[in-house]
């Protein structure tokens, strides 16, 4: 297979995500031309999360300052941090010419830079799509960034670049960008087709990654389309991760679902993975799962064996206290 016919199809695939450009862009990002950091606001989607750079403080992400010139500041919503209200403020830094760095950020966040910022105000959500888009290629160091701002931008037009990106995007990893930003930013507009996707995409890795981020979204029906999920797909990898993502969840309908993969599903591995899950719901509730799993004689030896073993990593006293009556009792 030659090159060329991959730079021929990687070519195509990109016109059907292309985005106006060219004349039909608006003056006020035409400064981007210029080497320099630059800021603007863009009305954003009532989704979108309070972002911000953060460090980790008792497990919990705590908003910091963000130096626009770092390669390694990690950005994410942070716990008490406030909402975007309304606005999101996009920073894009250029070099010699090219995009170095893309941060979408809620305007509340503190951010600092060894050179100036040229802010250019509040920008239309159309000319700022429009920019954004030429950064979203299978080359770009700052595609996952630039999808992250992307999918801020209130309207229908940012959904379907995203939906387009799931579609037609010549690589996996800028699918599970788009999918991943889909449920952090949109999901009220966004979960019927992550659900979808769960469902009906030939690819088992973005049927896992769907389910993945519709668990870390809001969504109210993520419990339910997980189970259905666990229990009906042909891949027992994503069988697995399933029901540890509904674990995760912390659902109220997590020891009962994974309870009947325990007794139901043939696959090894699955009964196995469907363990470790139990291990991850809230504490007294994965020691409760797993004490009921270790008592149930209806259920595979290996499976009660797996049950033990998680048992003995928590760190619950009624866990170590059942395992000493176990010793005790030469069981």
């Amino acid at each position: 297979m030659s090159g060329g016919w991959h730079v021929r199809v990687i070519t195509a695939a990109l016109a059907l995500i292309a985005w106006p450009c060219g004349e039909s862009m608006a003056a006020t990002l035409d400064a981007l031309a210029a080497d320099g950091v630059y800021t603007w606001r863009v009305a954003a989607t009532e989704d979108a999360p309070p972002l911000c750079c953060v460090r980790w403080s008792s497990g919990s992400a705590v908003a910091c300052e963000c130096d626009l010139d770092s390669r390694h500041d990690n950005y994410s919503a942070a716990d008490g941090f406030p909402g975007a209200s309304g606005e999101m403020q996009i920073y894009a830094l250029i070099e010699s010419g090219r995009t170095r760095r893309i941060r979408a950020l809620s305007p509340q966040c503190a951010v600092t830079s060894r050179l100036d910022i040229t802010d250019l105000g509040l920008v239309d959500v159309d000319e700022s799509l429009a920019w954004l888009k030429d950064n979203v290629t299978p080359t770009s160091s700052v595609a996952s960034d630039a999808l992250a701002a992307v999918a801020v931008h209130e309207g229908a037009a940012a959904l379907r670049f995203l939906m387009d990106i799931v579609t037609a995007a010549p690589t996996m990893e800028l699918r599970k960008e788009a999918i991943f930003w889909m449920s952090q930013a949109r999901i009220s507009e966004s979960a019927g087709e992550l659900e979808r996707l769960m469902f009906d995409d030939e690819s088992s890795g973005i049927r896992q990654h769907a389910a993945f981020s519709l668990a870390q979204s809001t969504a109210e029906n993520r419990a339910d389309a997980l189970i259905r999920q666990g229990r009906e797909d042909n891949d027992p990898e994503v069988r697995s991760q399933a029901w540890f993502w509904l674990a995760q969840t912390g659902a109220s309908e997590s020891e009962e679902a994974i309870q009947w993969a325990l007794a139901n599903d043939d696959d090894d591995e699955v009964r196995e993975e469907a363990v470790f899950a139990m291990s991850q719901l809230p504490e007294d509730r994965a020691v409760d799962a797993l004490l009921a799993v270790l008592g149930n004689r209806q259920l595979q030896r290996e499976v009660r064996e797996q049950a033990l073993f998680w048992l003995a990593q928590s760190d619950s006293e009624r866990a170590f206290e059942h395992l000493d009556r176990l010793l005790s009792s030469g069981q």
